[in-house]
């Protein structure tokens, strides 16, 4: 069986400028790679005349391999969006809304164009890479960065995942997303409600315990985030099924080698519907209402005592996941981002709002005026801003709280 489909990529580092060739995995790629275009002194981008189709073409021309490329528009389109900023999922969701139509084989094709006449790099993978790159000379950050470059290879994946995804939503994986499964959902998270209100006067309580028993807490809350995580994955690709969708594939990685991070590639929902596309999205923060109501359920039911302390624990842990993956101004990009992007048709916001922040001071000196989507751009940033700020205090008065109980 062959293996899974990897893109290489020529880079030359800034020390020795030494080229160097490197392979990285289609999941990989797609989930976390930011390719870079070079720097603007070594090409250059030359409109041609349109065609009597109407058609706009461009060259563009290595300066550093003196090859000339032919780019069509989509291509053009491609090549403005190489800054280091737009993932490989960002490029296909741009892609998709600006000529309504997503074939990934024009990113790939183009990249490889790229690659060839030596126009695209690779920006360093972490900001604790480049501190390491920074101390090669001192053995233990050899050895780390060893290490991390080790644990970034560190990946599973099905590329039969739609097989897989059809099976078990034929038998029974269709009960996990449909109306009636949505409805229930919403009356326990009611009941669930309640059962907050009747146990926050305990929280007191709770923190203690929990802090007698760091050990049974950290490893039900690890057990409870990896199943949140495998069952927010998995439930995506379900209603991806659900409307007759293909689940390109599924696996597993290490983001920047230490983060565990689930994913499924259901980029072909966005060959249905926006309806469907935001219903895809909502199912898996969905799993973590679910998880976190049946906690806090639970934690009623079972009466004072550890178990009590840590299911409410792990019903926090549910319910500010699902928060955090449906609120989308906290400058990530989570399922609430995407929606939002479906909504104002703007699929690459965030990177086009941070790269008018620094422009923002002096236009507004020259009183110069912004468009519609600049101000939304700055909307966005500012909500961000004070969300996260926000959630910062909120958190940091109740650890406070908290020690000062203690």
């Amino acid at each position: 069986m062959p293996g899974p489909a990897k893109i290489e990529f020529l880079t030359r580092s800034a020390g020795n400028g030494e080229f160097t060739l490197r392979q990285v995995q289609s999941s990989e790629a797609y989930l976390r790679f930011k390719p870079v275009r070079a720097q603007e002194s070594e090409w250059e981008l030359t409109p041609q005349p349109r065609g009597p189709d109407g058609h706009a073409t461009y060259v563009l021309r290595s300066l550093r391999s003196n090859r000339y490329l032919l780019l069509t528009e989509a291509e053009r389109f491609l090549w403005e969006r190489l800054d280091g900023r737009h993932s490989m999922s960002d490029l296909a969701r741009a892609f998709f809304f600006e000529f309504g139509s997503f074939d990934f084989s024009v990113i790939r094709q183009f990249l490889a164009k790229l690659h060839q006449a030596q126009l695209i790099g690779v920006p360093s993978v972490s900001t604790l890479r480049k501190k390491l790159m920074s101390r090669r000379g001192r053995w233990w950050a050899r050895a780390l960065e060893s290490l991390l470059r080790v644990l970034e290879r560190v990946s599973l994946r099905t590329r039969n995942a739609d097989r897989y995804c059809s099976a078990l939503y034929r038998y029974g994986g269709f009960l996990l997303v449909n109306r009636v499964t949505f409805g229930v959902s919403l009356v326990l998270t009611a009941f669930a409600i309640d059962a907050v209100i009747r146990l926050l006067p305990h929280t007191k309580r709770f923190a203690g315990l929990l802090a007698e028993h760091p050990w049974a807490l950290t490893a039900v809350t690890l057990g409870a985030f990896l199943l949140i995580t495998v069952a927010h994955t998995l439930v995506h690709a379900l209603a991806c099924k659900a409307f007759g969708r293909k689940v390109h594939e599924m696996g597993f990685f290490l983001l920047q080698g230490i983060v565990p991070t689930f994913y499924a590639d259901v980029t072909d929902i966005f060959m249905a519907s926006r309806s469907a596309r935001v219903i895809v999205a909502v199912a898996g923060p969905m799993v973590d209402v679910v998880v976190g109501t049946l906690a806090f359920l639970g934690a009623l039911w079972v009466g004072p005592g550890l178990s009590q302390a840590l299911l409410f624990a792990v019903g926090v842990l549910g319910w500010e996941s699902a928060l955090l993956n449906l609120y989308p101004f906290n400058f990530v990009e989570f399922d609430g981002y995407h929606i939002l992007g479906d909504f104002l048709a703007m699929p690459t916001l965030r990177p086009q709002a941070w790269a008018l922040l620094p422009t923002l001071p002096g236009r507004l000196r020259a009183r110069e005026r912004l468009t519609k989507s600049e101000w939304i751009q700055v909307g966005y940033l500012a909500l961000c801003a004070v969300s996260v700020l926000t959630y910062v205090i909120t958190h940091l008065g109740a650890i406070g709280v908290t020690a000062r109980s203690g």
